[in-house]
C-alpha cells in the first residue's frame, strides 16, 4: 500500500512540475525561418551571404528600421517592428544592404533585443544593423561594423510610437555622424544577449518623459509565439563562454524545405492570395509591379501576316477566288 501511495505521489509531483515549468527555449532553424518568412517575401541568393530573405515591401527607398519603435526593456533597447513578420528578422540574424539585391536579411540563431549599433549625441540618435560578421562574447569583444547606413532621429523623438514620421533626411547623415559617437553595448548577461544602447537619462531629458523599465516578458512580437520567457531567449548552453555570431550564412547549395510549413501564432496571412498585411501607414501603397513579359520576335513579325492571310483562306473555303493583286501577272489564265 505504501509503495502504491508513493508511486501516486511521485506522479502527481511530476505533473505539477510540468504544468508550472516555463516554456522551453525557442528552437529556431533555417527550415523554420524559410517556412515562416516565405509568404511575406522571397528567398534570394547573395553572392556573399548565400541564402537571404527580402520582404515584399522592399523598394528603393525602404529601410528595415523605418517601421517600428523602441521599448526600454530590462534587457536593453528592444526593437518592436510594425510588420506581422517582424518577430524573427529583427531579433535573429541581421540586415545588410547587398550591392546587387538591396536590403536583405541574413539568418542567425541567437536572440537579441536588437542587433544594432547606436550613435548617440546630445541632439541626435542613430542606429544601423550590425554587419553579418559581427560577434559578441562574454568579454564584450566585437567584430564587424554596421551592415548599412544609419537611421537618425532627434533625441526627443527616439521613443516615439511611430518612428517613420520622425526619421531625419538621409542627405544630412554626414552631419549627424559628425555630432554623434558610436555606442556598442551588446553583451551577454545571465545567458541572455542585451543591448543597453543610449543612456536612458539622455532620452528622458530630451523627451521630457520618465521611462519605466519593462520586463521583456511583457513585450509583444519580439520572438516566435505569443508569450516569451527568459528560457526561450537564452543563449544555447553549448554556446555559453564562446564568441557568438549574429549571423550564420546559409550556403546557396543548401536544400530548402518543401511546402509552406507552419507559421507562428502572431502572423496573419491571406491564404487565398498569399499576401501579407501591411502596417496601417502603408495600406495604400501599391505593390511592386512586375515588368510585362517581352513579346517574342515571332509575335512581332508574324502577327500582321496572319491578319492578311486569314480572310483569303476563308474565301477559298467558300469557293470564292481571292481578289487579284496589281503586281500579279494573270495573262496565262
Amino acid at each position: 500500500m505504501r509503495t502504491a501511495k508513493a508511486i501516486v505521489l511521485s506522479l502527481m509531483l511530476l505533473l505539477l512540475s510540468g504544468s508550472w515549468s516555463s516554456p522551453a527555449r525557442a528552437e529556431v532553424s533555417f527550415d523554420f525561418f524559410y517556412s515562416n518568412l516565405r509568404p511575406y517575401g522571397s528567398w534570394e541568393v547573395s553572392a556573399r551571404y548565400g541564402r537571404v530573405w527580402q520582404p515584399s515591401v522592399y523598394s528603393a527607398d525602404w529601410n528595415p528600421y523605418y517601421d517600428g519603435h523602441w521599448v526600454y526593456a530590462d534587457v536593453g533597447w528592444t526593437w518592436v517592428s510594425d510588420y506581422d513578420w517582424g518577430a524573427v528578422p529583427y531579433h535573429y540574424g541581421t540586415w545588410v544592404e547587398d550591392p546587387e539585391i538591396g536590403w536583405v536579411w541574413v539568418p542567425g540563431y541567437v536572440w537579441a533585443p536588437s542587433w544594432v549599433v547606436f550613435r548617440t549625441g546630445p541632439d541626435y540618435i542613430g542606429w544601423a544593423p550590425v554587419a553579418p560578421e559581427f560577434s559578441v562574447g562574454l568579454s564584450a569583444s566585437f567584430g564587424g561594423g554596421a551592415g548599412g547606413p544609419f537611421v537618425f532621429v532627434s533625441a526627443h523623438d527616439f521613443v516615439a510610437p511611430r518612428l517613420r514620421t520622425c526619421i531625419l533626411p538621409e542627405s544630412r547623415t554626414r552631419l549627424f555622424v559628425n555630432q554623434t559617437r558610436v555606442v556598442n553595448t551588446i553583451v551577454v548577461e545571465r545567458n541572455v544577449v542585451v543591448n543597453r544602447g543610449p543612456d536612458v537619462r539622455i532620452i528622458e531629458r530630451a523627451s521630457g518623459r520618465r521611462l519605466r523599465e519593462v520586463p521583456i516578458e511583457q513585450v509583444a512580437r519580439i520572438a516566435p509565439g505569443r508569450r516569451v520567457s527568459r528560457e526561450q531567449i537564452a543563449v544555447d548552453r553549448q554556446r555559453v563562454g564562446r564568441s557568438l555570431r549574429v549571423a550564420e550564412p546559409v550556403a546557396a547549395s543548401r536544400a530548402v524545405p518543401r511546402g509552406g510549413g507552419q507559421r507562428t501564432d502572431h502572423q496573419e496571412i491571406d491564404r487565398k492570395h498569399e499576401t501579407y498585411r501591411r502596417p496601417a501607414h502603408q495600406a495604400d501603397r501599391p505593390p511592386r509591379e512586375r515588368p510585362a513579359p517581352r513579346a517574342s520576335i515571332r509575335d512581332t513579325f508574324d502577327a500582321p501576316t496572319r491578319q492578311e492571310v486569314r480572310p483569303e483562306r476563308k474565301q477559298e473555303r467558300k469557293g470564292v477566288k481571292p481578289p487579284r493583286r496589281p503586281h500579279e501577272d494573270h495573262s496565262h489564265e
